[in-house]
């Protein structure tokens, strides 16, 4: 009743219990926004709401929607929300929520596509461009083990050239350019010291980046992702920054 009250558009269904949601049947690419309550103050309770609410979530996916999660940013539920700060806080926590959805729709529908035709597209020794989007600010690549942790990272909109084969042999052929800024995204039980080598025998520039990108995405969705993406650019940054520092012409050797 709060959310219908505060103006938000769309179906509103009082049912997260996962129970609930077995006969649920959402079309392909619903967008599924599920309201929690916060009960940060209460761990055993929180801790349990969550892994509620996370079932719901997965459930729902399972049958093809796109799903969030979202809470409160204080103790409480949104009817507590409404009361102390008005219909338009609610809004604002919902309606953000709403536009990223969209987009994750859009995205999914074009990684589907790119992922029927992944396998038609021209490989350097299994080495497979998933998407190119450079940014002229930050241009990086990012090589990742598997279609799946490329797709996730593509979905969250990191900017770069994203590359799904982290074997070294797989890269024996891959030329980056010079001092080309390179990340291998792999989960945690990856070793990437081979790889890592390869590359920077190469004359890239290159680090690792080690998480459950996938679970990153379900759980805390697409900023997160990108959370853990950005700084490591920035670093790379900072690393060919004084690589170019420490390289100056015109300095005369000692004798």
């Amino acid at each position: 009743m709060s959310l219908q009250q505060s103006g938000i558009k769309g179906n509103i269904i009082a049912s997260a219990g996962i129970s609930n949601l077995r006969n649920y049947s959402p079309f392909p690419g619903e967008k599924i926004i599920i309201a929690a309550d916060n009960d940060s103050k209460n761990t055993i309770t929180n801790t349990i709401t969550n892994n509620t609410v996370i079932k719901a979530a997965k459930t729902l996916e399972m049958k093809g929607a796109i799903t969030c999660i979202v809470k409160p940013p204080e103790n409480g539920d949104f009817n507590n929300l409404l009361q102390s700060c008005g219909d338009q806080s609610i809004r604002d926590i919902i309606e953000p929520e709403i536009t990223k959805l969209t987009k994750a729709v859009e995205t999914t529908k074009l990684t589907q596509t790119e992922n029927n035709s992944i396998e038609k597209q021209n490989n350097i020794t299994n080495v497979k461009e998933l998407y190119n989007k450079y940014s002229k600010y930050s241009p990086v690549t990012i090589i990742t083990k598997d279609i799946e942790t490329a797709l996730t990272i593509r979905q969250a909109g990191v900017e770069g050239k994203i590359l799904c084969a982290i074997e070294a042999e797989n890269l024996q052929n891959y030329n980056p350019g010079p001092k080309e800024k390179i990340i291998l995204a792999v989960k945690n039980d990856v070793n990437t010291e081979k790889a890592e080598k390869v590359l920077e025998d190469k004359g890239a520039v290159v680090c690792t980046v080690k998480n459950d990108f996938n679970n990153v995405l379900k759980t805390q969705g697409l900023y997160a992702v990108r959370n853990i993406i950005s700084p490591e650019i920035r670093k790379l940054n900072e690393k060919i920054e004084s690589i170019q520092t420490n390289i100056q012409p015109g300095l005369c050797p000692k004798h």
